[in-house]
């Protein structure tokens, strides 16, 4: 894997963050995974981390944060909302995405997916390039 891909993606050990008082707000959710807040609001609204509420204030647990940690390295990955439904439902509230058998093999079926949408890509350009040599001639 492309180190500078792999900084980005890789959930650390030193990440295994556990709250202060078991909990943070959405301010410090934020500031502890680099995630604008109204991104955490968007990914709790397509049901993917769903925090306890107080009041009108949720909270977000160590496993919340491990969530939305294994989230964001998805959707770096190019992973789609519902295909990280998916994976997510495969792992334990504690496991690293990246180290799940199970959700490794759906990651190499979304790499050989990345791979043909690259071939057709190369296709097109080719063709268009084709295309247009031959207007410009």
């Amino acid at each position: 894997m492309d180190n500078r891909l792999e900084d980005s993606v890789v959930i650390k050990p030193e990440d295994n963050f556990v709250p202060q008082d078991g909990f943070l707000f959405i301010g410090e959710l934020a500031k502890l995974t680099a995630t604008d807040p109204k991104t955490i609001r968007f990914y709790e609204r397509v049901e993917l981390i769903s925090p306890p509420r107080h009041g009108r204030f949720r909270t977000y647990l160590a496993t919340d944060v491990r969530r939305l940690k294994n989230i964001l390295t998805l959707r770096r990955l190019g992973v789609p909302i519902a295909q990280i439904r998916e994976i997510l439902d495969m792992l334990t509230p504690q496991e690293d995405v990246l180290m799940s058998e199970k959700a490794v093999r759906h990651l190499k079926q979304h790499l050989d997916l990345l791979k043909n949408r690259q071939d057709e890509l190369t296709s097109q350009i080719e063709k268009t390039s084709t295309a247009l040599g031959s207007l410009v001639a």
